[in-house]
């Protein structure tokens, strides 16, 4: 099945294309991929934290300006609040265009039993991660203009790294622990307003670590 891995922004995605088709239930997959997690849904807010809606995604930024601010303070700052593990994390986050490196790419991997060449029939690129292959199904680049970086109200210290193209997608840091946030469901931008269920879990919840420290892919300060 196809799992798509962001590896220069994200930990890695934990659910996969065929749960987005349906094919899977989706929370069986997360408690195969993470020891702990929450179901949240997040939504936008103004500077004090009140709710304005359940918009996330920049595909409806500018419904969103016209409703709150004014286009100064709308081009600098978005707020969104997200409740998990007990907390209340307010988001205050400004644009930075620079949060992932030029040229990062995007990967969408399928998972097979054997590997052999280092490409397959397809013509698909083929790798180990985790002690098993994958093959490289697609790549495209990694958009750059809805990346935000941040902190959070009254938590001292924290820090934020988030991906707004396709709901909230990225990470939370704070002095005790790090979190990760992605939509639990991608591409149905369209359907926000009514609210989109988002999956937040802590880096030590992961049942196989990443290969690599993903959270320094992070320029977040």
């Amino acid at each position: 099945m196809a799992v798509l891995s962001l590896a220069l922004l994200l930990v890695g995605f934990v659910l996969t294309s065929a749960d987005k088709a349906g094919e899977v239930d989706k929370e069986d997959k997360l408690r195969i991929r993470l020891k702990e997690y929450g179901l949240v849904t997040p939504f936008s807010t103004d500077s004090h934290g009140h709710y304005l809606s359940h918009l996330l995604s920049a595909t409806h930024k500018q419904r969103v300006k016209r409703e709150v601010f004014s286009a100064a303070e709308a081009e600098q700052k978005l707020f969104f609040n997200i409740s998990a593990f007990g907390k209340e994390f307010h988001l205050r986050l400004r644009p930075n265009n620079r949060l992932v490196a030029p040229g990062a790419m995007v990967e969408w991997h399928d998972e097979i039993h054997d590997f052999g060449n280092a490409s397959d029939a397809y013509g698909a690129n083929q790798t180990k991660a985790g002690g098993g292959a994958e093959r490289i199904l697609h790549r495209e680049l990694l958009k750059t203009d809805c990346t935000f970086i941040g902190d959070i109200t009254d938590v001292p210290g924290a820090s934020v790294a988030i991906n707004n193209c396709d709901g909230l997608a990225g990470m939370i840091r704070t002095d005790s622990d790090e979190y990760f946030i992605e939509p639990l469901e991608r591409g149905t931008q369209e359907l926000e307003d009514q609210g989109r269920v988002h999956v937040v879990y802590r880096r030590s919840a992961l049942l196989q670590a990443p290969s690599s420290d993903i959270s320094e892919d992070y320029q977040i300060k």
